[in-house]
């Protein structure tokens, strides 16, 4: 059981402050990569929740490989998200107030497998990219990936 759901088990849905990473990815053609996440069925980029003892890094580092089986060896932290505006609520009614380090990963290895956190992973130019969860468009916005 990660922390996340100890703390579920706990309280129920209510909201909480949800420390995590978010790891930006993109392949030679410069496309983004993207996971179509199975807990809210839209586009997002990779990234979780931080775990006891974890730094923002490592975070990313774990859920990136988790989620995509590529490995980083290099995350240059862009910038932190939270506040209000990061609110989220799951559709099976969890609430939380995401607190995001942002990622973007350089030297990238492996082969994309999805986890059971991915139902599909593609890499899209930023010009066409899905319909995106609020979140990752947010994030992507205040990096400066996404205009709006």
């Amino acid at each position: 059981m990660n922390y996340i759901q100890s703390l579920r088990k706990a309280i129920g849905t209510k909201p909480i402050i949800a420390p995590g990473s978010a790891v930006i990815v993109f392949n030679e053609q410069n496309e983004l990569l993207l996971q179509l996440r199975s807990d809210t069925n839209d586009w997002g980029i990779p990234g979780g929740g931080m775990e006891l003892g974890d730094s923002f890094e490592e975070t990313a580092g774990r859920e990136l490989q988790e989620e995509t089986g590529l490995v980083a060896l290099e995350l240059e932290l862009l910038d932190i998200a939270s506040g209000k505006e990061y609110y989220y609520r799951f559709p099976h009614g969890d609430e939380i107030y995401n607190v995001t380090a942002i990622f973007k990963a350089a030297n990238v290895s492996g082969t994309l497998k999805c986890d059971e956190e991915s139902l599909e992973l593609g890499y899209f130019p930023l010009d066409v990219l899905p319909k995106l969860n609020a979140t990752t468009e947010k994030l992507l916005k205040k990096t400066g990936y996404v205009k709006g």
